[in-house]
């Protein structure tokens, strides 16, 4: 459509601000950040545990499946119908919360 037909119809041009979602951002960062820090951490202090024990045969088959079901939450949660809806930040906000919660009941349990 011609601008002059544009502003003849519709007034001046008005831009939609973007909204700005920085802090939703931040407080998701922070909330992965700790949840992958707990998970490293829990995976190095397993690997030691299990290293003192003696000799294994690689990693036992019981830390495959933890490690994929930590894996499989966020990404099935991703799935849902009800988070594809929210904003790009919001999803990492909710995703980060849900990891967040299963690497520090992690780390409760481990202590």
């Amino acid at each position: 459509m011609n601008s002059d037909t544009y502003a003849t119809l519709y007034g001046p041009a008005r831009p939609v601000r973007p909204r700005s979602g920085t802090g939703v951002a931040v407080v998701a960062a922070v909330l992965w950040a700790v949840a992958l820090l707990l998970l490293a951490g829990l995976g190095f202090l397993a690997l030691w545990a299990a290293a003192d024990t003696g000799t294994t045969e690689g990693i036992p088959l019981h830390w495959w499946l933890i490690g994929l079901a930590i894996a499989a939450t966020p990404v099935g949660l991703l799935c849902t119908p009800a988070v594809r809806r929210l904003s790009v930040p919001a999803r990492a906000l909710v995703t980060g919360l849900v990891i967040c919660s299963i690497a520090v009941g992690l780390a409760v349990w481990a202590a």
